[in-house]
């Protein structure tokens, strides 16, 4: 259109002076007319989930411009209107009055009883948008998807970018969803993320049509959620430091690290979400994963003196099965948290429980004979099936991991959070149970995206697109009773590894759009290559302008017949490289062809959407680094796990892992067959490529003889590497030697091989 108004301007320039006055005036109007017409800009069709049905109609486009007002008749939509009027003022040059009255420019928000509860229908007719919903709910959905149609922008907090006006393209959009439940889980334990940021992560489920938010509140590394009658919970139990009753963990490192939630906060929270039409479940992790609470009140303890570690290393973490005190103390919490959470699912955990200090206990042993058990198991059934109880006193339901389906039978309206596997899932719901399906190989958002990326991997590899293709429902031979036992898909974020929220926004981030697809549309209607094509031609736009650190595809490397080769995952996304083997950032150099280079070891590249950046990543099908394998003893006066001789395989996939506390005074000596010569010898703890499980004080020395030592450098934390220290000798090294000279995190640490250049 600009170069169509260029060009009219162009010939009047030869013939102006021929032209009548009153051709000259119906000239000038054309060009301002077609000039204002391009600069309205047309709404934007990729939306995420993808509507049931979308019908263009053809005709001329209606116009959202600064007279439009939002019509409103009911009572139940005054939520609705003054939340589409906030995003509308956001984006627009204009008002948007909020009127009773019929008007010709409008967007007109209904209720149509006939619809199903989130269903709704979008008419775009000349001068006018009808959004109908069969309840309150649907026209929130129905208003989520106007809001993509127009510029991302409209997401942007405090946005200086206004427009005048949106052509809309007539059309009809019928929709609803698969599933009633739509889930999102995530772990603030193991990272404490503030109330300011979970406002924004549930306005993203919002955007997104997600209507439940699974808050895991407490775990082993903090107890999130006031609790007026226990304050130690809090004041004790939420905090990790060098000189707190809880160890550092997960990196937070020697200082204060945590928080938790007011009362008043979590009302606050519980409000902002319930307007937005999602629904907060609350977890508080039982009867393991409780060292937070053992800490602080050590008496729910079983009163044995071994350590039974869970699998995430953590000893005196579940409560006794036995103690009549313990459910008292548990009613008085849950008594408390019941009037902070209407939810009717109230979630227990019941996963991962070591359940050998009840095998150790007199006390739960002899509960067990009174009881008629020949299992342990059965003991958690037992301490289940009284939660069961106490949250019916409060009118509310049990949730738990599937964990709770063993040991006995559990009430028939009991939900099962099924994660181990889809086998786990379909055995819950042919026992009778309604199931919540988040399992892990592919629901499991802090699973790693590639191979080279951070993240956890005992689930696989999560790529996108294999978390796309998760059916909540597969290929079982379920009966029709059964599948509607299937209550719908959840994403989970647990926060072990994700040290900072930015973090959590790389992993959750686009998947969680992968996850309202799934919970949203048919599974016959649903493709890959689509969603990418919508997430490319419009998300990232979005997700871009509601400030999530979302995470940006690596590009694919080789090095093949001397050229180093590299390819975005789309044409959207810019790469660039360095030659130093340093991280590429905004300003580096452009990958624009193949690079000849007889070094290619040495260059890192890196894909970017704005500045937002993937990882950097060499060529995949070479080794980056020449690691030295010399002949190595090794020595420690630290008990370990494994054979310590793991140290000296140099296989960075194996580990070593210290079987107690280390601290000061502890080592672990390296001595080479023969003197080593190299550039630098460094030493990373913790799993590789993860930062967790690390020895945070010590550092690094080197002996040229093996008697006197040098200093190296001390331990320090890198997002990758975990806590970290090298030293660079100037002459062949006979020994390497880690000293440790405080606390360090978790009970246990991981120590890997050297990595000696």
């Amino acid at each position: 259109m600009k170069l169509l108004v260029f060009i009219l301007i162009i010939a009047l320039l030869f013939r102006w002076e021929k032209l009548s006055t009153a051709r000259k005036f119906i000239l000038i109007f054309i060009i301002i007319l077609l000039w204002s017409y391009k600069n309205v800009p047309t709404a934007n069709l990729d939306i995420v989930p993808k509507p049931q049905t979308m019908e263009l109609v053809g005709g001329r486009d209606c116009r959202i411009n600064s007279k439009t007002v939002i019509e409103v008749k009911d009572s139940v939509n005054q939520f609705n209107a003054k939340y589409l009027q906030s995003y509308l003022r956001n984006e627009f040059e204009g008002d948007f009055k909020i009127v009773d009255e019929k008007d010709k420019n409008k967007i007109e928000l209904l209720i149509d009883e006939n619809l199903a509860e989130e269903g709704y229908i979008i008419d775009v007719m000349r001068g006018c948008v009808r959004i109908e919903g069969g309840t309150e709910k649907g026209v929130f959905y129905g208003i989520q998807t106007l809001l993509q149609m127009l510029p991302a922008d409209v997401y942007k907090k405090d946005n200086d970018k206004r427009i005048r006006a949106l052509r809309v393209p007539k059309m009809t959009i019928e929709d609803s969803p698969r599933f009633a439940y739509r889930g999102m889980h995530l772990d603030v334990s193991r990272t404490f993320f503030d109330a300011e940021y979970i406002y924004k992560f549930i306005d993203a489920l919002a955007y997104y049509k997600i209507n439940n938010f699974h808050w895991h509140l407490t775990d082993d590394q903090g107890w999130r959620v006031e609790i007026k009658k226990y304050p130690k919970l809090t004041e004790m139990g939420a905090w990790r430091g060098a000189y707190e009753v809880l160890k550092p963990a997960y990196a937070s490192g020697m200082e204060r690290n945590g928080g938790y939630y007011t009362q008043e906060e979590i009302k606050s929270i519980v409000k902002y979400a319930a307007d937005r039409n999602i629904n907060i479940i609350p977890e508080i992790d039982l009867p393991g994963h409780s060292k937070a609470v053992a800490v602080t009140y050590p008496e729910i303890l079983c009163d044995i003196d071994a350590k039974h570690y869970s699998v995430q290393w953590e000893s005196n973490n579940v409560w006794c099965v036995e103690r009549e005190e313990n459910y008292a103390m548990l009613e008085d919490i849950i008594a408390e948290m019941a009037e902070l959470f209407p939810s009717k699912i109230f979630h227990i955990g019941g996963d991962e429980v070591n359940m050998d200090s009840w095998k150790e206990c007199p006390k739960c042993q002899a509960l067990m004979k009174e009881k008629g058990m020949t299992e342990v198991v059965e003991l958690q059934n037992y301490f289940v099936r009284r939660l069961e109880n106490i949250l019916s006193k409060y009118g509310k339901t049990m949730g738990g991991w599937d964990e709770i389906i063993d040991g006995g039978a559990l009430r028939p309206e009991t939900v099962v959070y099924a994660w181990a596997s889809p086998e786990r899932g379909i055995e819950s719901v042919r026992q009778g149970h309604p199931t919540v399906m988040q399992i892990a190989q592919y629901m499991y958002f802090d699973m790693k995206q590639s191979k080279d990326e951070r993240g956890l991997q005992w689930a696989g590899v999560t790529s996108l697109e294999k978390a796309y293709s998760f059916d909540p429902i597969g290929n079982f031979d379920l009966t029709e009773e059964e599948t509607k036992l299937v209550m719908g898909p959840q994403g989970g974020c647990w926060a072990e590894c994700l040290q900072v929220k930015d973090y959590v926004d790389y992993q959750v981030f686009p998947k969680l759009l992968a996850l309202s697809e799934i919970g949203w549309c048919e599974q016959g209607e649903r493709d890959y290559e689509d969603f990418q094509r919508r997430l490319y031609g419009a998300q990232y736009a979005r997700l871009y302008a509601m400030d999530f650190k979302f995470r940006v595809a690596p590009p694919e490397v080789v090095y093949q017949d001397g050229l180093l080769m590299a390819k975005a995952d789309n044409d959207i996304l810019t790469i660039r490289y360095t030659e130093d083997g340093a991280a590429p950032t905004i300003k580096s150099e452009k990958y624009r062809k193949p690079i000849k280079t007889q070094e290619p070891e040495k260059y890192r590249f890196a894909t970017f959407y704005k500045d937002r950046s993937s990882i950097a990543r060499g060529a995949q099908n070479i080794e980056l680094h020449h690691y030295l394998k010399p002949s190595t003893t090794v020595e420690s006066n630290i008990p370990f796990f494994e054979d310590i001789n793991r140290l000296v395989d140099y296989d960075l996939n194996t580990y070593c892992f210290t079987a107690r506390e280390v601290g000061d005074g502890d080592y672990i000596k390296f001595t080479f067959a023969e003197p080593v010569e190299c550039q630098s010898i460094g030493m990373c703890t913790g799993y590789y490529n993860l930062a967790v499980y690390g020895i945070m004080n010590g550092y690094i020395e080197y002996s040229y003889d093996g008697e006197n030592y040098h200093r190296g450098e001390r331990f320090v934390y890198d997002i990758f590497d975990g806590y970290r220290a090298y030293c660079h000798p100037e002459k062949p090294v006979k020994s390497v030697r880690i000293v440790i000279d405080g606390i360090s995190e978790h009970e246990v640490n991981g120590v890997q091989d050297l990595r000696i250049e």
